[in-house]
This record gives C-alpha cells, structure tokens and sequence, in this order.
C-alpha cells in the first residue's frame, strides 16, 4: 500500500445500555482496511473523497445495517496502524435511529446482534474496542 493515512469511521448506534455489532465475516475479503476477521465490530468504513464523516458514518451504516441514522456527535479519533496501513478513525455516536435491521452485506458482516455494553463480546474489532472502551471510560469520569 502507499504511505498515506487514510480516513476511517466507527458508528456506535446507542440504544439505553445497547449498542449494535457485526460479526466480521470468517472468509471476509481484505478491502484495504485494518483487516481483521471473526470479530465482532461497530459498523462503519472508509470516508469517501468528497463527503463529510458524518455523510460517511449515514452512507456506512446504510449500507451495511439497512439503517438510517441521526443525532450525530463526534465523540473522538483513534490512530490505527498495522504494518501495511494507518487509519484515523473517527469515532461517531449515533443516538437516533430507524428502518429495518438487515445483513445487507454477508460477504463482509454476516449477522448484527445488539449488545448490552456489559456483556460485550471477547473478541472485538480492534478499532471498536478502543472506541468502546474510550466511551465506557468516559462514562465512569
């Protein structure tokens, strides 16, 4: 890959003490992200060129979840690197939703679950475990 640091985007979609994860398909293709599989993650992607990260964060989860989302806020941004690639990931928080809960993509996440925010999974996507857990910090400040 080239040395250029691209932009990625994490949605945490809140529901009371709830929030939305995708099971990161076993045999999912590397499409240039942090490439992790068999994990669990926030739904989201790459920022497209011309289009703001909340237009990005709506765009991802749409296609990903069947959702549409609002009440956005950006909560924080994270540095992740793998030896190949570094992303910025910015970490959004959608507190509003609607529409129908759907696998739209099963070829990279094939299931959606809703997860208590104390009874997460062991093995999550490395960018959403440090949002996760930056915002389980920052509610215990």
């Amino acid at each position: 890959m080239q040395d250029i640091i691209k932009i990625g985007i994490g949605v945490m979609l809140l529901d009371d003490d709830k929030i939305l994860l995708g099971h990161r398909a076993t045999n999912k293709k590397d499409t240039g992200g942090i490439y992790e599989t068999d994990c669990w993650t926030l739904p989201g992607g790459k920022q497209e060129y011309d289009e703001t990260f909340f237009e990005g964060a709506k765009r991802e989860v749409k296609e990903e979840t069947n959702l549409d989302i609002d009440k956005l806020e950006l909560f924080g941004a994270a540095d992740d690197i793998q030896p190949d690639r570094h992303y910025i990931t910015m970490h959004v928080i959608a507190r509003e939703f609607s529409g129908k809960l759907k696998v739209m993509e099963p070829e990279s996440e094939d299931e959606w679950r809703w997860f208590s925010l104390d009874k997460l999974p062991d093995n999550l996507y490395s960018p959403s475990e440090k949002f996760i857990k930056a915002y389980l910090e920052s509610k215990k400040a």
